[in-house]
């Protein structure tokens, strides 16, 4: 429950538990030869946000390979002039993972 007098903030509205990571990742696009470095700000199940990057560079889908070894298939959700709020488009890629664990634990809020 929510102590801010006007209802829930936007961080209690959140369908999904977010981690805070702050740790380099990679978004990529091999078919358009893209290949950028990006921080990996926070994780959920559900999706991420990514800064360090010249946002309007970025395509609307992309691949981010996160340095836990996954990959993941995303889409922008919205976009700053250095920041990404995207959504997974996928489950965890266990077949194109480089032997690192999961970036994403099981849910713990829903």
């Amino acid at each position: 429950m929510s102590s801010h007098p006007h209802g829930p903030t936007r961080r209690d509205r959140r369908k999904n538990f977010r981690l805070g990571w702050h740790v380099p990742a990679t978004i990529y696009d091999a078919g358009r030869h893209l290949e950028r470095p990006c921080i990996l700000v926070d994780l959920s199940n559900r999706g991420a946000k990514l800064a360090g990057v010249r946002a309007y560079t970025i395509p609307d889908e992309f691949r981010l390979r996160t340095p836990f070894g996954d990959r993941r298939s995303c889409r922008v959700i919205w976009r700053t002039e250095d920041t990404l709020g995207v959504e997974f488009t996928d489950y965890v890629d266990a077949d194109d993972r480089s032997g690192g664990r999961s970036a994403v634990q099981e849910p713990t809020e829903t």
